[in-house]
């Protein structure tokens, strides 16, 4: 199966105070191939709700060899990797006009019921070819599960406001990375270089809704957010 590939010229409000792309454009990027490229494969956004479903992220892992910088143009390069009961997997590769690669990814999707928000069962809306797709891998291993450590420290909260939801009418996932970044402390976040990082989406959230950050520093970057003893979303950081 073929890939799908896009050229991306880094602009200035991607960039941090380094001039490197921040994490959170990454997943932007990442999530707009993903559906262009699920369009070309014919189980896009369209193709699924006209069943009354859609896709939406559940895991992620991405490793950063090297940050692209302000007006880089790189090559990002995405392709179905398969699925099993309830995940579809889908690898990204970054790299640069040398072809180096800068950053991989893999990523896990399901599949939930827009008005019943249940997740369906991948067989049921893949080609049988789709669902038992093989290619090559940018991170072997599935995105992993993550577990919070036990020294989780409340530090900041978040109102989701109507610009953190998408057209799933939830909080888009780059905005969870986004928060998370804000929620570390700047003495930290100013000298931070990140080399790899986890994200869990456990549940949605809604417009409205008060989200509460808790951080971690030891060993690795912990944030945590919850709605209440609900965790909405996970993000570890290996710090370079």
């Amino acid at each position: 199966m073929n890939s799908y590939k896009e050229q991306i010229t880094v602009k200035s409000y991607e960039t941090d105070h380094k001039g490197n792309l921040k994490p959170f454009v990454f997943m932007n990027h990442a999530q707009e191939m993903a559906g262009a490229d699920a369009i070309r494969l014919g189980f896009g956004f369209d193709d699924l709700i006209k069943n009354g479903n859609v896709w939406v992220l559940s895991r992620v892992h991405v490793k950063f060899l090297r940050m692209p910088e302000w007006r880089e143009v790189l090559e990002m390069e995405t392709w179905h990797k398969g699925a099993d009961r309830l995940f579809g997997f889908r690898d990204f590769r970054v790299s640069d006009k040398s072809g180096n690669e800068i950053i991989l990814a893999t990523s896990s999707w399901l599949v939930i019921n827009y008005e019943t928000r249940r997740v369906q069962r991948i067989e049921s809306i893949l080609r049988s070819d789709l669902t038992d797709s093989q290619n090559i891998d940018a991170i072997k291993e599935p995105a992993a599960r993550l577990y919070s450590p036990g020294d989780l420290l409340l530090t900041s909260k978040r109102v989701v406001t109507i610009s953190d939801i998408d057209i799933n009418k939830h909080t888009n996932n780059a905005r969870y990375v986004e928060w998370a970044m804000d929620a570390i402390k700047p003495e930290v976040g100013f000298n931070m270089s990140v080399k790899e990082m986890w994200i869990n989406f456990n549940n949605e959230s809604l417009a409205g809704d008060e989200i509460d950050l808790y951080t971690s520093y030891d060993p690795s970057l912990f944030v945590e957010g919850k709605r209440g003893e609900t965790s909405i979303f996970q993000l570890k950081i290996l710090n370079g």
